[in-house]
């Protein structure tokens, strides 16, 4: 008595739900009406293409394809099944073929977190050069002197300008130091005179920076007479970007990093006041979430920036 088919025993058991390899193995015989070509295509050996294929059947218990040694045909179960599972198979190719793209040509968003200080000077010409770079990616960029939580509120990548080493879950990106000199507007210094010793500064109006607004705190430190001078004034904030106002409108002489000042000095509107003087305020670092499998938007913008900073120090 002759054995069974494969299809006749499988029928035996209960039928089981299909592989995607098995669907797609299929689908390429199909396709190319050869187990042959189909291997060549996918780039596997023809009895892996082939078990993949009865594997299929026997879980459908249907036979899908007549074989024989010189073709291979569909059956009639064969040519509904494919023509249900082609379009699937299509558009997961398609989709394949997109992420390839995607990751050749970096497109999409990048939510990125700065402080408020670099935004009016080196970061606004950095990101209008990187879009120039990579036209298909966007930039959402949320100007806040809080720490945000990259993770919890959904920012790539963050700049913080800090005194201290950033959060060691994050990985951390030292850019540059950052250093405060003294500076007023001329029309402040035609007012009251430009001082020549550190000394002459308590006799002028001092525009003073303490940080998260602690009064008390010293805010420079460097010879005795400045940092007595700068330790009190009339207006006193966390923000680079007010004390720059204020000199700008003539409100006294005060702190501000060089690189915020470089586009001031330009322009005249600010004067640099006891040059001698300089101290170094804090550290700017590029931080994000993970040392693994990180975005291909991530690690260009990440590239790009250093890149960037480095010819900046130069």
């Amino acid at each position: 008595m002759p054995s069974p088919s494969p299809s006749a025993a499988a029928r035996a058991r209960p039928a089981r739900a299909p592989q995607l390899d098995e669907i797609a193995a299929f689908a390429r015989v199909a396709e190319l009406g050869s187990f042959t070509a189909a291997a060549e295509q996918l780039g596997v050996p023809k009895s892996t293409v082939s078990r993949a294929v009865t594997r299929l059947e026997d879980g459908l218990q249907v036979r899908l394809l007549q074989r024989s040694p010189r073709a291979v045909a569909l059956t009639e179960a064969g040519r509904r099944f494919f023509g249900d599972v082609a379009p699937h198979i299509a558009g997961l190719r398609d989709a394949a073929q997109a992420l390839d793209a995607y990751q050749g040509q970096p497109q999409g968003t990048i939510r990125l977190s700065a402080p408020p200080d670099g935004g009016e000077s080196f970061l606004g010409e950095m990101l209008v050069e990187f879009g120039a770079r990579y036209p298909l990616l966007s930039l959402e960029v949320d100007m806040s002197t809080r720490r945000v939580d990259l993770l919890r509120e959904g920012f790539d990548v963050a700049l913080r300008a800090t005194g201290e080493l950033p959060d060691s879950s994050l990985v951390v990106r030292k850019l540059l130091d950052s250093y405060v000199q003294l500076f007023a507007a001329p029309a402040y210094l035609a007012r009251r005179g430009l001082p020549r010793a550190f000394e002459e500064l308590a006799d002028h109006e001092r525009v003073v920076f303490l940080p998260n607004s602690r009064r008390g705190q010293q805010p420079v430190d460097g010879p005795r007479s400045v940092r007595d001078a700068m330790a009190t004034g009339r207006i006193a904030t966390d923000d680079f970007q007010l004390i720059r106002s204020v000199l700008r409108a003539g409100g006294g002489i005060g702190p501000l990093p060089r690189v915020l000042a470089a586009p001031e000095l330009a322009s005249g509107r600010l004067v640099h006041v006891l040059p001698e003087w300089s101290q170094r305020a804090g550290t700017l670092y590029l931080v994000y979430p993970s040392a693994r499998h990180v975005p291909r938007n991530v690690a260009v913008f990440r590239d790009f920036v250093l890149a960037w900073v480095k010819r900046l120090a130069c």
